[in-house]
């Protein structure tokens, strides 16, 4: 999407597209508590075209809300956040949100807001597969939003429990919810959120139907199958209709991938691709890559047509969205739907493969799961404990929003931090194209003999140590470049580059840098020194360039430290 070259009043970039009552609710509002709330509608309306646009929105209502002493505005900030945050990837931010928020629920007694901080949170547990926890929050959402007369927030619960239902293969609860929401859109008072309710309705009973064909297809119920597929070509008819009063990328997407996949269930191929393509476009104008409907549309119609080896490259392509947004559920049916194509073509050592990983996966989704329960349990205990300082409810939310990623010993980006740096770097979440000459320099840095240091001084001792490291690093970094600790006594450091040369001479550097400090006054009687590996890719390569990288490293300590692997070119 791009900017106009005007800003508002308070220089905040705004879509070119925005519509017009949006800007003149924004332009009415200078400050305060209006404005931020103004922000965050127009961070709501950025989110199907640039997230990364809707992120930045959503910090500027953020602090907006601090300034004016507004926690109703801060929470509304922090929801939408949250939502972006899953939608980018960034589940651990997105939870940290979610925890603020319910903090300063609970300190403020926002209860009204609840129902909505539980609907965002249920989103990212469905993403990352939690769908107990899901559940248990939208019933609770659904409980909270009808004791308080809220029609949006029961709406959207609603929708979410059909989501999921679809998602656990739950196709008849799916069309229970739905039904008790188009019962609930015909009492909502406020036309927008009827129209906005109406169209998530029809492409989520589309999506039911969808699952009903695929179900009544494996167990070989022709009549079924056929009967859902009517169904939801009926149900697709509502929706375009639905759109044209309140227009949706989103939906429009998702209603184009239903349709190609119930025709295809009915036999036809030719407009099955004619809707594909239809998802594709969509997917194309909004320029996020977010869904992975159209690969997995165009995978079954090129199976269905025996060009698997087609079909594959589709399948690759929508599991690398899945693992980049850390969308589980959709990791392990695109792992299931590859495995069978390998094992029909006969090659049982790819299938086997792709049924290791996927076993892989889903116990990492476990790891993930509970881990991301324990941190949200922490991160509430420090919240309260916060709670009961001194300081005011503005700073505390600042403090924590530092603190989920920052290194408390260093000050500098820690493990999370630098993922989400690393993600922006390598997936722009507006989708902006690389420039050809685009590099990455990944730069790994670690200090020497450092248990020495802690044996015979101290832990303490061994602090301060990295505590210089960093400040020696953070001096060879320029502004937009990312450093951090990578753990222990290593650091890492990514930035762009033009010419493959400047990754040597900045390895060399940081390895000088704490070669040549003088250490006297923390270590009276030690030299520091350290290892560097490095490497140099394109950004859509980064992984990889991270893995050579720490590769490099080790080679680096094992031909004798204090040196920069690989040599000069």
């Amino acid at each position: 999407m791009p900017f106009s070259p005007a800003r508002d009043p308070l220089d905040v970039p705004l879509p070119a597209d925005t519509p017009p009552d949006l800007l003149a609710r924004l332009r009415a509002a200078p400050g305060g508590e209006a404005r931020a709330l103004a922000l965050v509608a127009v961070a709501r309306h950025m989110r199907e075209t640039s997230l990364s646009g809707a992120q930045a929105m959503g910090e500027a209502a953020l602090s907006e809300a601090l300034r004016a002493d507004s926690p109703a505005a801060a929470v509304q900030a922090l929801i939408g956040l949250s939502f972006v945050s899953a939608s980018l990837g960034q589940q651990d931010r997105a939870l940290d949100a979610v925890s603020r928020a319910q903090a300063l629920i609970d300190e403020r007694r926002l209860t009204d807001l609840l129902s909505a901080v539980l609907n965002v949170r249920a989103v990212t547990r469905i993403i990352t597969g939690d769908l107990t926890g899901a559940r248990q929050d939208l019933q609770d959402a659904l409980d909270l939003a009808r004791h308080s007369g809220n029609p949006h927030d029961y709406g959207n619960a609603l929708v979410n429990l059909a989501w999921l239902a679809c998602s656990a293969g739950e196709a008849k609860d799916a069309l229970h919810h739905l039904n008790v929401l188009e019962e609930h859109i015909h009492a909502v008072p406020c036309e927008a959120t009827r129209g906005e309710l109406n169209t998530s309705l029809h492409e989520n009973r589309a999506h039911a139907y969808v699952v009903l064909a695929r179900e009544a297809r494996d167990l070989g119920r022709h009549d079924a199958r056929q009967q859902a597929v009517q169904q939801g070509l009926m149900v697709l008819r509502a929706a375009r209709a639905a759109l044209q009063l309140t227009p949706s990328l989103t939906n429009e997407l998702l209603c184009a991938a239903h349709e190609s996949t119930l025709l295809l269930l009915d036999g036809d191929l030719r407009g099955a691709e004619r809707a594909a393509r239809r998802a594709t476009q969509l997917n194309t104008l909004m320029r996020q890559q977010l869904y992975i409907e159209p690969q997995l549309c165009l995978a079954e119609l090129l199976q269905a047509r025996g060009e698997d080896d087609a079909a594959l490259a589709q399948y690759h392509a929508a599991l690398e969205i899945a693992r980049r947004q850390q969308r589980h559920l959709d990791t392990q049916r695109l792992l299931t739907a590859m495995g069978a194509l390998y094992e029909r073509q006969g090659r049982l050592r790819e299938a086997l493969d792709v049924t290791r990983e996927a076993l892989r996966d889903a116990q990492l989704t476990l790891e993930r799961v509970n881990t991301a329960a324990a941190h949200h349990l922490t991160l509430d205990r420090e919240l309260r404990q916060a709670r009961a300082d001194a300081s005011s409810w503005q700073d505390r939310l600042r403090h924590a929003e530092v603190q989920a990623r920052q290194d408390a010993l260093t000050g500098l980006l820690n493990r999370r931090g630098l993922e989400e740096g690393l993600q922006a770097l390598q997936f722009p979440p507006d989708g902006t194209p690389h420039p050809a000459w685009a590099l990455l320099a990944v730069v790994f840095v670690d200090v020497d003999h450092f248990k020495s240091v802690n044996d015979r001084h101290s832990h303490a001792v061994g602090d301060q140590v990295l505590r210089v490291v960093g400040g020696l690093l953070a001096a060879q970094v320029r502004p937009g470049d990312l450093l951090g600790r990578y753990g222990g006594e290593e650091f890492v450091l990514v930035t762009p580059i033009r010419a493959r040369g400047r990754a040597h001479s900045l390895a060399e550097a940081c390895r000088h840098a704490i070669g040549a400090h003088d250490w006297s006054a923390v270590l009276p009687d030690m030299r520091l020194t350290a290892s560097v590996g490095y490497a140099v890719e394109h950004p859509d390569r980064l992984p990889l360039a991270l893995k050579i990288a720490d590769d490099h490293l080790y080679r680096a300590k094992n031909a004798g430290r204090n040196r920069v692997y690989p040599a000069a070119p």
